[in-house]
C-alpha cells in the first residue's frame, strides 16, 4: 500500500510529545533551514551507551543531495564509531531542508537492529548562533539525554 507522504513532512520539527513531565522540547526529529550548496559541519561529542550511536541526515523535501566525503545520496546513516569525530557535508536542498535525528543499534532476540523514531526517543536542543547540539536519548522513558552528543554548525 503506498501512502502519500503530508506536504510538511521534511519541512518541519517533530517533537514528542511522549514526555509529559517535562517543560523541555523533546525533538524527535529535526529539520534545519540550510541554503543550496550550504556547508555544514558534524561533531560527535560524546557516544556513552551500551548501544551503538548515530545519526540520519537526509534530504526529504523537494529534489537534493548531500555529499558526504565524496559520496553523493539523499540519505546518509553517519555512525559515532565509524565517522570522524568533526567531519563537513554539502547540503544541496532545492526546498532549503535538512532532517536529522539520532538512531542506535540494539541487540535483540533476533540480533542487532536499528532503531529510531521510538515512543521515548528524543533529542534536546542547545542552540548558540550557528550552532546546534542535540542531547539524545534512547528509546527509553527517562531524562538521561547524554547517549549521544553530536553538533551541527552551519557554515
Amino acid at each position: 500500500m503506498n501512502k502519500k507522504l503530508p506536504e510538511w513532512f521534511g519541512k518541519k520539527r517533530i517533537v514528542n510529545t511522549c514526555f509529559d513531565n517535562t517543560s523541555t522540547e523533546i525533538i524527535k526529529w529535526e529539520v534545519l533551514p540550510v541554503n543550496n550548496g550550504q556547508h555544514i559541519k558534524v561533531r560527535f561529542l560524546k557516544a556513552d551507551s551500551e548501544n551503538r550511536q548515530g545519526i540520519v541526515a537526509a534530504i526529504y523535501a523537494g529534489d537534493g543531495t548531500l555529499s558526504v566525503n565524496g559520496v553523493t545520496g539523499r540519505f546518509f546513516e553517519l555512525w559515532a564509531d565509524e565517522c570522524p569525530p568533526e567531519f563537513e557535508i554539502v547540503c544541496n536542498s532545492a526546498e532549503g531542508f535538512l532532517s536529522v535525528y539520532n538512531i542506535f543499534e540494539e541487540n535483540s532476540w533476533s540480533g542487532k537492529r536499528k532503531v529510531s523514531q521510538m515512543d521515548f526517543s528524543g533529542m534536546i536542543l542547545e542552540k548558540n548562533g550557528n550552532k546546534y547540539k542535540y542531547c539524545c536519548n534512547n528509546a527509553k522513558l527517562n531524562q538521561d539525554f547524554d547517549k549521544l552528543i553530536f553538533e551541527i554548525e552551519l557554515l
